[in-house]
């Protein structure tokens, strides 16, 4: 029995020895994994404030040994969702959002022989390469589970971060893949209208059209502006010449206006008219990336349909102002085929 009493004395003192030893590790966790991705803040904030939307990309829920309850309400404050897997149960609940900059949130978790709570961080900030995105969590390992890491070897870090690295390439992905949907469609024959626009002209190589093109329309507007014009239709381009063979073009970047404009003889400003016709009419929603493959169909359509081109230039109508339409897949243009 004396055995037995100094065994159960000296397991007392062991369990009390290593309670205080485990109670004076350091088991603060603090991890955090940043990406830059080519897009806007806002459409990177539409895939992580709905956590309907984590499961595109939240590596965690690939597993499918673990099982996931939205709750009721799965955007903005006290949004939830629950998962149990391997090891116990947690809950992500938002605890604070500021809309295109960060989701704060409480994670929760329950491994059966103690519990803890973790602060995570989503935060965006808008950089010259497109937006940064920072994942971080911070918080407290309670005494079981630093006894368990140094038992065991378990180290936070080298859990998470692989996963936070992981998620971010997978968001990436989804990002990218959204901003690229596009659809568009043949509208038929239409007759067009005819007015006045002011223009600037210009030669470009196709990788640096985009650039180029926003440049001057953006003069266009700032003239406009200047001289208290008024815009009478929304912006175009208007395709003068296109050399296939070296990816070259010349054309015009336009904004209608109401009536005929002089300006001054030295100004790379100028007004023209156009005459009223008839054109194919193509509709695409989607970045301008597409505009090629949306052009082939309404060329394709001329061709099924014995049409002839006419000798008034092709050109394009922006719908949408990129400057209020973060999200390329929401872009609309109207591409015109003029015929006889």
């Amino acid at each position: 029995m004396k055995a037995i009493k100094y065994i159960l004395i000296l397991l007392l003192i062991l369990i009390i020895g290593g309670a205080v030893y485990f109670s004076l590790k350091d088991g603060t966790y603090d991890i955090t994994e940043t990406l830059v991705i080519d897009a806007p803040t806002s459409v990177i904030y539409d895939q992580i404030e709905d956590f309907k939307q984590w499961e595109n990309w939240n590596p965690w829920l690939e597993d499918v040994e673990i099982e996931t309850t939205m709750g009721t309400q799965t955007q903005g404050v006290d949004a939830n969702y629950s998962f149990i897997d391997s090891y116990g149960n947690g809950k992500m609940t938002i605890t604070g959002l500021e809309p295109d900059k960060s989701i704060i949130m409480d994670m929760f978790y329950d491994n059966g022989m103690t519990s803890s709570n973790s602060e995570v961080i989503m935060a965006l900030e808008q950089v010259e390469d497109g937006t940064l995105i920072t994942w971080n969590i911070k918080g407290e390992q309670g005494l079981v589970d630093k006894a368990m890491g140094a038992v065991f070897g378990f180290n936070m870090e080298d859990e998470i971060a692989p996963k936070y690295k992981k998620g971010l390439k997978n968001l990436e992905k989804i990002v990218i893949k959204n901003m690229n949907i596009s659809s568009s469609s043949v509208d038929g024959i239409i007759e067009t209208g005819g007015g006045y626009f002011l223009y600037m002209s210009s030669s470009s190589k196709k990788e640096n059209f985009q650039e180029l093109k926003t440049q001057m329309l953006q003069n266009i507007m700032s003239y406009m502006q200047r001289n208290k014009i008024d815009m009478y239709g929304m912006p175009r381009i208007i395709y003068e010449k296109i050399n296939p063979y070296n990816d070259s073009m010349i054309f015009s970047a336009a904004i209608p206006v109401q009536n005929r404009e002089i300006t001054a003889t030295n100004s790379n400003i100028l007004c023209s008219y156009q005459e009223p016709g008839k054109a194919v009419k193509v509709t695409l929603k989607g970045a301008y990336s597409n505009l090629d493959e949306a052009r082939k169909k309404g060329e394709e359509f001329i061709d099924q349909n014995g049409l002839v081109r006419s000798e008034e230039a092709p050109y394009e109508v922006y719908k949408t102002d990129p400057m209020l339409t973060p999200n390329p897949a929401d872009y609309f243009t109207e591409i015109y085929l003029p015929i006889q």
